[in-house]
């Protein structure tokens, strides 16, 4: 599947984004790629990083069309969820139970829901407006539609947005 760099989420290392473009095969040890996505019939194409850390932080956002962005994540200290958080959010798994556990505490913003499988994250995401959340790039079958992350360069992949 040819993906187009912006549509590229995240890597824990800048070389690995370099290798996929000049299409070398990941290694089973290779930082994992994520990528945005959202339902066929969504309007959002293109979300700022920072939009897209307020949605997982449980603001409400609303996509250019007015339906308001529900962020479904993985479970919490699955690879995915681990990465996704270090580079959307700027969290460990340990940070991110604290904030959540502060939020609640506060009465703040309620996290987004744990989804316990891909195939029930891709399931959700088709059939809820507004869903979006995140799949490893050897997950995308084409049922979803993957979203640009504006925003998203080479330093941010080594740097967790903050």
């Amino acid at each position: 599947m040819r993906v187009d760099r912006r549509q590229l989420l995240l890597g824990s290392l800048g070389g690995l984004l370099s290798g996929l473009l000049r299409g070398e095969t990941a290694r089973a040890d290779a930082p994992l790629v994520l990528a945005v996505v959202v339902s066929r019939s969504s309007t959002l194409t293109d979300i700022a990083m920072g939009t897209l850390r307020r949605v997982f932080l449980g603001e409400l956002v609303d996509d250019p069309s007015g339906t308001r962005l529900i962020g479904f994540n993985h479970p919490p200290r699955t690879r995915p969820r681990t990465v996704f958080d270090l580079a959307v959010l700027g969290m460990n798994p340990e940070e991110s139970a604290r904030h959540w556990v502060d939020e609640l505490v506060r009465g703040g913003a309620r996290p987004p829901r744990n989804v316990p499988s891909v195939d029930l994250l891709r399931q959700v995401i088709a059939a809820l407006p507004g869903a979006i959340g995140y799949l490893p790039l050897a997950d995308l079958d084409g049922t979803l539609r993957v979203v640009t992350v504006g925003g998203l360069g080479p330093d941010s992949l080594k740097y967790p947005i903050r």
